[in-house]
């Protein structure tokens, strides 16, 4: 730099001489330097308080005498990298150390003007002001890149499904990577012991603590590639890798990757695939059955008028009549599932959809104490989604008989239909989606399969929750049409 700028002993010569009139001057050229400073918020931000200018003023003076001064060597180099480092860290921006540095050679050539070769000194002074600018803007820009490198690797790594934990020689925490708190709630990490750091649930299921001794006395990786487990409330599942590590502060590596949403949607598709094929082998079924059933209906219908009223084999077949007209429910039903949907999503009011069913329903249930809560909007088929609720809000009141509460809550985006009925038992938890499984002696086993099936149709999902009354509960998720919320369901406790 000296060589292009062609800075030579003449310039230092020439320096030194300046300093001798620059030197009684340092405090003034100090104010005046950070009154114009002052003078303008950009720079002026970076300022704590008047303690940190008075400190500033004194290392500028330093800094004054060292530019005229040198010695020019690598210590000097050194001095000004890090004066560029320091001005990233208070986030100046780079405009003001250019600007700046003209404040100081303006100063400087004022000194010498006095000076009898006063315009070989300037150009001495603006020689090493260069140098000096060119060195710590230099340093600053390498460090900012360096630093929005790290804040956008951080950006990335915050967003991975993956917490990385660096387990230290006394099995406690000695790093953990931010997604931790997104995974596993707002847990301190660092400096736990590693198993209690992760969920109880997971390091039981996944038996980690032996897989954990397994890779230390072996010392080759332990992968466990699925943990299914419940935390907070919520089904969820994980892949587990634990590392063996050679290093003075590392112990091991432990990897926990969220499986939850992949999974999920696997079995989404696998459940769609199979859908579709009992699909359309139900509508060849319902097809074929239809016009008998019709013809049996009609030929009962004429025996049956043509008996006499009191004849002991009219009961028999009013029996048969009302068989058949329930294979012909279960017909309709088959194609309604077999039918192929294609919605018209738009933006609806769920509440006003929830309280139109449940004013239906009241009337045919009026002992079912039934009502609706909450409000927001959803991305839905204003007719698919009424008819689901109305299978749902159906279904509770007639599982409660006689009395009792049932609760339609509503969130953006969501619904919920509730209980306080028996409930469903675990084992049947899932079972209940599937198409012909029912525990009613009269049910066909095909209105929760058409409601999920609906529901997916618009990009949304249904499966069995928790809510705030102890029975069933229905929960329904739909794309919204704006940012999404938090579920007032969403009880302290479960997460799901």
């Amino acid at each position: 730099m000296r060589a292009w700028v062609g800075f030579t002993e003449e310039d230092e010569a020439r320096l030194r001489r300046l300093w001798v009139r620059v030197e009684p001057r340092t405090p003034e050229l100090a104010s005046r330097f950070y009154a114009r400073a002052l003078a303008f918020p950009g720079a002026a931000r970076v300022f704590r308080d008047q303690a940190q200018i008075e400190r500033l003023r004194r290392t500028l003076q330093q800094w004054v005498a060292e530019l005229l001064q040198g010695p020019y060597d690598e210590a000097y180099v050194h001095r000004r990298e890090r004066i560029g480092k320091v001005h990233v860290e208070v986030g100046l921006e780079a405009r003001y150390m250019f600007t700046a540095m003209n404040v100081v050679r303006d100063q400087l050539c004022e000194i010498a003007h006095d000076m009898p070769d006063s315009g070989d000194v300037c150009r001495s002074v603006g020689r090493v002001c260069d140098i000096d600018l060119a060195i710590m803007t230099g340093t600053y820009v390498e460090r900012r890149e360096a630093r929005e490198l790290r804040t956008l690797q951080e950006l990335i790594v915050s967003h991975m499904p993956v917490t990385v934990l660096i387990v230290d020689e006394e099995s406690r925490v000695a790093a953990a990577t931010r997604p931790s708190g997104r995974l596993f709630g707002d847990v301190e990490m660092l400096g736990a012991l590693w198993y209690e750091a992760l969920p109880e649930a997971l390091v039981r299921e996944g038996e980690l603590v032996p897989a954990m001794e397994r890779a230390l006395l072996t010392g080759h990786e332990i992968a466990i590639p699925r943990v299914d487990t419940r935390i907070g409330g919520q089904e969820r599942n994980f892949r587990v890798s634990i590392l063996p590590l050679d290093h003075t502060q590392a112990r091991a590596l432990v990897h926990v990757e969220e499986l939850t949403e992949t999974i999920a949607n696997e079995a989404r598709l696998l459940r769609a695939e199979g859908l579709a094929h009992l699909g359309a082998l139900s509508a060849a079924v319902a097809h074929e059955l239809r016009n008998p059933l019709a013809g049996i209906s009609g030929a009962i219908q004429v025996i049956s008028r043509s008996m006499p009223a009191d004849d002991r084999r009219k009961p028999i077949m009013e029996k048969v009549e009302a068989q058949v007209h329930r294979l012909d429910d279960l017909v309709t039903d088959l194609l309604d599932f077999a039918r192929p949907v294609a919605p018209k999503s738009i933006a609806v009011d769920l509440s006003e959809i929830a309280r139109s069913v449940v004013e239906g329903v009241s009337r045919q249930h009026p002992a079912v104490a039934i009502g609706v809560s909450g409000a927001g909007l959803a991305l839905a088929d204003p007719n698919m989604l009424q008819q689901v609720l109305l299978n749902l809000v159906l279904n509770a009141a007639q599982a409660l008989g006689e009395a009792g509460r049932v609760q339609v809550i509503v969130s953006p985006g969501e619904v919920m239909v509730n209980d306080d009925g028996p409930g469903i038992p675990q084992e049947n938890a899932e079972k209940i989606f599937q198409p012909f499984f029912t525990t009613r002696v009269r049910g066909t086993g095909l209105g929760l399969a058409i409601c999920r099936k609906l529901i997916g149709a618009m990009n949304g999902d249904l499966r069995l929750g928790e809510g705030p009354l102890k029975g069933a509960a229905f929960r329904i998720e739909l794309p919204m049409p704006t940012s999404a919320r938090t579920s007032p369901f969403d009880t302290a406790g479960r997460s799901d």
